[in-house]
């Protein structure tokens, strides 16, 4: 005699035809498209938070660099941030220098004009167009969107004060906040004027 709720070993699963639910094969091969989309885009996310990363990095870091090689060397560095749209300098002998375009290099002035410095670490660097340098806003109010913006970096310990706007992956964006007297800029998130910061 069989007992109440104990089914014989003989007993066999019934399948629900015509329910509308998922069977175990459906599922699993949601399963596995899942997995394989997420390994596909995490590496991508992963990467481009990495390349963003390293790109504010190399920002910060000549901004800082610059300050430092002034005041270590008692000369004026010149900050070139090189805009995205580009704009041809005003001579012949410094045209290699203006026309760089979406990246950073810090120059001094010579007899012959503008040169590169010296230094490895401050020499020129291009960033890719999904980080674009858009436009600089300066402390008189002017607003330059094409060529290249210099900020003078004093043996002093100061510089001019100085806003970059920057446009990530063609929608994100931040901007860069060069402060007279310190040596670290500020990365803030959106696009900042200087009536809506603290000097």
């Amino acid at each position: 005699m069989r007992q109440p709720g104990v089914k014989s070993a003989g007993t066999r699963l019934r399948t629900c035809t015509g329910s509308g639910g998922f069977t175990l094969v459906e599922i699993i091969i949601v399963v596995v498209v899942v997995s394989i989309l997420t390994l596909l885009a995490v590496p991508r996310m992963s990467r481009f938070l990495g390349n963003e990363r390293e790109y504010f990095s190399i920002m910060t870091g000549m901004i800082a660099g610059t300050f430092d090689d002034a005041f270590l060397n008692d000369r004026v560095n010149y900050l070139a941030v090189h805009l995205h749209e580009m704009k041809t300098g005003p001579g012949e002998t410094e045209r290699e220098v203006f026309e760089r375009r979406n990246g950073l290099s810090v120059l001094n002035l010579t007899e012959e004009g503008f040169r590169d410095s010296r230094r490895k670490t401050l020499r020129f660097r291009e960033f890719p167009d999904d980080f674009r340098i858009e436009k600089a806003l300066l402390s008189s109010g002017k607003t330059v969107r094409e060529g290249t913006v210099l900020v003078p970096f004093y043996p002093q310990g100061y510089s001019d004060n100085l806003i970059i706007h920057l446009v990530l992956m063609d929608e994100e964006q931040w901007s860069v906040r060069i402060f007279k007297n310190m040596k670290e800029p500020a990365v803030i998130r959106g696009h900042v004027n200087f009536s809506s910061i603290e000097q």
